[in-house]
């Protein structure tokens, strides 16, 4: 996997040669990173059924508005484990988005960050039903910064207690996720 590319943290005189190889390595490429740091944005296609009560369900995204980082090749996949972004450039990341749930006057909806298949302490966000009758519920999820290693993955959790399976719904109220890159670990 890639590496973030760091700065030189000091220049000594006459021994480090102001060339294209220390120019282009601790100059070029660390600005390269921070002007296309990793970030995707996700949207969920088709819908999703969602069991009632039990733990959060990881929601799978069928399309890329965006997924990208330096190399090209981003952390999500459109063909196999659509719901997990994986992450190649260690840091701290930016995570964003939320679910809307299809018509049912009935219980709690709710959404929750996954870090590799495990819910993220204080992450979690649970919402009443909307009672309307033609109003799907739409739960956002808390925009949260989490320090992420090489080859974890994080995911959308959706939860609901209507007393059934019940589907996500798409368009405008479509679950989404964003994740960006900030910042390298203290």
């Amino acid at each position: 996997m890639p590496a973030v590319p760091e700065t030189k943290s000091a220049w000594t005189n006459n021994v480090d040669a102001l060339d294209s190889t220390n120019l282009n390595a601790y100059l070029r490429d660390p600005i390269r990173f921070l002007m296309d740091r990793p970030a995707a944005m996700l949207r969920q296609t088709a819908a999703q059924s969602i069991p009632t009560g039990g733990s959060f369900t990881p929601v799978t995204f069928g399309s890329e508005v965006f997924d990208d980082d330096p190399d090209g090749v981003g952390g999500h996949s459109t063909s196999s484990n659509t719901s997990r972004y994986t992450v190649r450039y260690p840091g701290i990341y930016l995570l964003g988005g939320g679910c809307g749930f299809a018509v049912s006057a009935t219980g709690v909806r709710g959404v929750a960050w996954l870090l590799n298949g495990a819910v993220i302490d204080g992450s979690d966000v649970m919402l009443q039903a909307v009672t309307t009758a033609s109003t799907s519920t739409r739960v956002p999820a808390r925009q949260i910064t989490v320090s992420l290693a090489e080859g974890d993955y994080v995911e959308l959790g959706a939860f609901q207690t209507s007393g059934g399976a019940l589907n996500t719904v798409t368009g405008s109220a479509a679950a989404s996720m964003s994740v960006t890159w900030m910042r390298l670990v203290p």
